[in-house]
């Protein structure tokens, strides 16, 4: 993983855990690594889905202080457009899945699949700002510091099919579990141990990958 982008994920990571000291020094060295401000940004409007807007908020706050500048607001496009991102994308993250997801989420509650794909997919993780490969390590390293495990393990499997290196998905894994307690890091291996054997060929890929384990 590049160092810039190895840095947006510690900062989404410690955003989401609400620690805003480690946030500013991961804003400062992801600056200093050669990430964009609108990369630094999209960070934290991630954050609303997997932490909430309070995170959102904060880690904004975080990145206005550590790095002054000014956002511009972007062309967010209609509802019908949301919709097609948000199923094109869904499909790319869950692959053979994608069919048992909606009728899935639908059953907890029709109005969280409508706003999982209109909003979440649609609207947030189809902007530009950042590649799709780039978003899913973010979620990842997101997910890993807040030990949501079934999500993580969706995002993680669907970071690889979104063409995310092993070695890379690792990284964010082990990332975001820096950044949290014994339980999120025993979630996190759990996920790695998953995935490594699902994905990436069991232990072939722990000794050939070069990835790092959480």
């Amino acid at each position: 993983m590049r160092p810039a982008l190895r840095a947006l994920c510690a900062c989404a990571a410690a955003m989401a855990k609400g620690r805003s000291r480690a946030s500013a020094a991961a804003v400062e060295k992801a600056r200093r690594a050669g990430a964009s401000r609108r990369e630094m940004e999209e960070c934290a409007l991630m954050l609303m889905l997997y932490a909430g807007y309070p995170s959102a908020l904060e880690g904004l706050r975080v990145v206005n202080a550590a790095w002054p500048g000014r956002a511009r607001r972007t062309s967010e496009g209609s509802v019908a457009e949301w919709r097609r991102r948000g199923e094109a994308l869904c499909r790319r993250v869950y692959g053979p899945a994608f069919a048992r997801l909606l009728p899935a989420v639908h059953a907890l509650h029709p109005d969280l699949a409508v706003w999982m794909v209109e909003h979440g997919y649609g609207r947030v993780l189809s902007r530009p700002g950042l590649s799709v490969v780039e978003r899913e390590l973010v979620t990842v390293a997101a997910l890993s510091a807040l030990g949501w495990e079934r999500q993580l393990v969706s995002h993680v499997l669907g970071a690889a099919r979104v063409g995310a290196p092993a070695a890379a998905i690792g990284e964010a894994l082990s990332v975001g579990a820096s950044a949290a307690g014994i339980r999120e890091r025993a979630v996190a291996g759990r996920t790695w141990r998953r995935a490594r054997s699902h994905l990436f060929g069991g232990a072939a890929a722990a000794h050939g990958s070069g990835s790092r384990r959480p």
